[in-house]
């Protein structure tokens, strides 16, 4: 806008009533909008972005990177020759923002790959108008010398300035409503609204505005007033980010909700989907305060609110398909024939009658450490069960040779990467299709792998044959089905949930189940998801042990009518032995760490124990060194004493000889009648009180299933409140457990 001529002078990009070099009297045009120039190519992504909504930035970026074509994004970046008042460029975030509000720079993101899904490529990001321009060009010297001047002239040109702002917003937002045919967006008898930090719950809610035929497009919950949910039917998608905060675009409306007196009319009606992740204390809470706070105000709430769980097996899709099956019928519109797109891999064969062991050993290093994935094939040193052979469960400890190669830092984790049994994956293939098996070999630029593999290769390392059919896929293997009633059964969210429940259908399964629908090769590759790594918590400590990685693993298993099933990860690690390899990657802990003088108390049940013993087998270091160690409570449950005390004799012996540390242990097995979990001790002693109410730095972590968090923190209130039955001694002890969270000392790893 200043020195596209290299010099400070007019040009295009310079915006009206600016004074330059050859425009000192005002610049009379309007600027070019290279964003919208760039999108009449249609195959160009384009963006425009502003540090004003930096999750908007780095939305568009991940997007334009991933564009298959060329990508032009365009920031606004305040200049020392704007003159920002009063303070500079100083100012530089707070002048973005102004001129995000004011309308002067809009943002958006014009996306071409939506295009192939038959969806609006154009996006709005910033709706509403909250400033106003005129007082925006006062910010800046650039304008204010025209006001200086020739005020006249600058008048007539500020107010053209702010017919051509309003004029582009319409423009803009008569875009981004798209294929929508309603004559006045107020004729949508249900509006979409999203409150979004990272862009997830703002792709939901306008998947869902696309996809409901009463909506118009989905908003962000400050681009609307309050007042434009009166008498209608909102759809709310949230998310919750830090300790239960609002996001950003998203706490001027709640804030005008909470100071809102007059309840809502009549006909004011609403649901809620939060999204969240229940590793979290303030699992979903800014959802949970709209929903709660729009009932105060009278408002119908039509469904229960949804909880799309990013720590669930599935994510946040399990919740939010769950969520969806329920709100097409309580809003009278029939679910969204989804017609899903696949793209084919492309694929060649290749004259090779078959790959050498040493050729497919080259493709797998290719794949596992392309620049997404970055693993390492590290040698097993032991895999050693725990609990007695006749015992129905298995827990084992795992000792990896991890060496100087891959280092590792206390409360990490080490993400396996697994594959499919090789036999399992030829019966497959020879089932499936009589024109190639597992020594096929094809030449693929895909999954990075660039060139020459085996379908062994593919269908054993990379793609997930055994896993659980997503309602994606089967949508996806329908378009296959030529069969009606076939087809009918494919999409029939029962068949799936009434075969898992039978025979614990995998993808596998599928595919031969309906062999009518045989999607070819190419479009096979594209529709198996790629096999996804499973994260494991460490159970050494980095200090204590360098060169050795030790983990915890209870082989994951389940019934269904036909019998046991082990999950995939875990099926290949009950096999292996010492000197097997396994592919694998570390990933940063989500707890953090303490430090060896902090106290601190943990509470873990079954597996979860790993991460307890890394922090305690650390504080052993730090006291063998004789450096000042803080005191260490250690809570930990499991079903049978005398098949599942973890680690017994190891923790036994550390009591014995330390006095910072202390053990308690429940079994909920052992005793039908009593049966005791960790909360119930916790709840009866005083650790819990000693080491976190009355100290300022005592630091709180727990690991194990969901269902643990809740119970314990009811044991906290009570060991806190020394199990005081005063209403104002329980209600502070509340406050304090609550304290522990938001002050991020009570930490967790549930699953």
């Amino acid at each position: 806008e200043m020195y596209s001529n290299t010099g400070g002078q007019m040009s295009k990009a310079t915006p009206r009533g600016s004074a330059v070099a050859f425009a000192q009297g005002g610049k009379t045009q309007r600027k070019k909008s290279i964003g919208e120039m760039f999108m009449t190519y249609e195959h160009v992504y384009v963006a425009s972005v502003s540090l004003a909504n930096q999750a908007q930035v780095l939305q568009a970026f991940i997007e334009a990177d991933r564009h298959n074509g060329p990508s032009f994004v365009v920031a606004y970046a305040p200049c020392v020759q704007h003159g920002l008042r009063a303070h500079g460029l100083d100012d530089m975030v707070d002048e973005s923002r102004f001129a995000v509000e004011s309308g002067y720079w809009p943002l958006y993101r014009y996306n071409p790959a939506l295009l192939q899904q038959g969806k609006n490529p154009f996006v709005l990001d910033s709706k509403k108008l909250r400033k106003d321009v005129q007082k925006f060009l006062k910010r800046e010297t650039r304008f204010m010398k025209l006001q200086k001047n020739a005020p006249e002239i600058a008048e007539e040109l500020f107010k053209q300035m702010n017919n051509d702002v309003n004029h582009r917003m319409e423009l803009l937002n008569q875009k981004a409503a798209g294929y929508k045919s309603f004559e006045h967006e107020d004729d949508a008898s249900v509006k979409v609204l999203f409150a979004s930090e990272t862009g997830t719950a703002a792709r939901l809610a306008r998947d869902f505005a696309d996809a409901c035929i009463h909506s118009h497009v989905a908003d962000a919950m400050d681009d609307v007033e309050l007042d434009d949910v009166e008498g209608t039917t909102t759809i709310f998608f949230i998310a919750t980010c830090g300790q239960g905060a609002m996001p950003q675009n998203g706490k001027n409306f709640y804030k005008a909700l909470c100071a809102r007196k007059e309840p809502f009319k009549e006909g004011t009606k609403f649901a809620v989907m939060g999204l969240g992740d229940s590793s979290y204390f303030f699992f979903c809470e800014a959802a949970k305060l709209v929903e709660k706070r729009m009932v105060e105000l009278g408002a119908e709430k039509i469904l229960g609110m949804g909880a799309g769980d990013d720590s669930a097996e599935e994510g946040l899709e399990e919740g939010l398909h769950s969520w969806l099956d329920q709100v097409w019928p309580v809003l009278d519109v029939p679910p969204p024939e989804e017609v899903p797109h696949i793209v084919p891999v492309k694929v060649e064969y290749s004259p090779k009658a078959v790959m050498r062991e040493a050729e497919e050993e080259r493709v797998l290093h290719q794949y596992y450490q392309q620049d997404s994935i970055k693993a390492k094939s590290i040698p097993i040193l032991s895999n050693v069960k725990m609990c007695d052979e006749s015992y129905n469960r298995d827990f084992r400890t795992i000792r990896l040779n991890t060496g100087d190669d891959m280092t590792y830092e206390l409360g990490d984790a080490l993400e396996i990467f697994p594959c499919n049994d090789k036999d399992k994956v030829s019966e497959f293939l020879h089932a499936y299709s009589t024109d190639f098996d597992e020594s096929t070999v094809v030449k693929i630029h895909d999954f990075g792998i660039d060139g020459e593999v085996s379908l062994g290769i593919l269908f054993t390392y990379v793609l997930d044959l055994f896993g659980k059919p997503s309602k994606h896929f089967m949508q996806q293997l329908a378009t296959f089905e030529s069969d009606e009633e076939e087809k009918k059964t494919i999409l029939d969210i029962n068949f799936l949930k009434k075969a898992a429940k039978e025979s614990g259908l995998t993808i596998a399964d599928a595919l031969l189940r309906f062999q009518k629908a045989h999607p070819p090769l190419p479009a096979l590759l594209a529709m198996i998801p790629q096999i996804k790594p499973r994260a494991y918590s460490i159970a050494s400590a980095p200090l204590a042990s360098p060169s050795v990685t030790e983990l915890l693993v209870l082989i994951d298993t389940w019934w269904c009518d036909e019998g046991e099933k082990v999950g995939l990860t875990c099926d290949m690690l009950r096999k292996m032995v010492a000197g097997d390899h396994l592919w694998c990657r570390m990933k940063m802990g989500s707890m953090d760490p303490p430090e060896p003088e902090q106290p601190v108390l943990c509470a873990g049940i079954g597996s979860g124990l790993a991460p307890h013993m890394a922090f305690l087998r650390d504080k052993v270091r730090a006291a063998e060194a004789g450096e000042k160690v803080g005191p260490f409570s250690l809570y930990f449950g499991n079903r049978k004493k005398a098949h599942e005390y973890l680690y017994q004799s190891e923790l036994e012996e550390y009591e014995k000889k330390y006095d910072w540390f202390n053990l308690h242990a429940a079994f909920s097995r052992d005793d039908p009648n009593n049966k005791v979990y960790v909360q119930d001790l916790v709840g009866k002693t005083d650790d819990a009180r000693l080491l976190l109410r009355d100290t300022s730095d005592g630091m709180m972590y727990v690991c194990g299933n969901r269902n643990l968090p809740k119970p314990l923190q009811e044991a906290l209130v009570k060991s806190f409140s020394k199990w005081s039955e005063d209403p104002k001694e329980i209600e502070s002890a509340r406050e304090a457990m609550t304290q522990l969270y938001i002050k991020n000392r009570a930490q967790q790893e549930v699953w």
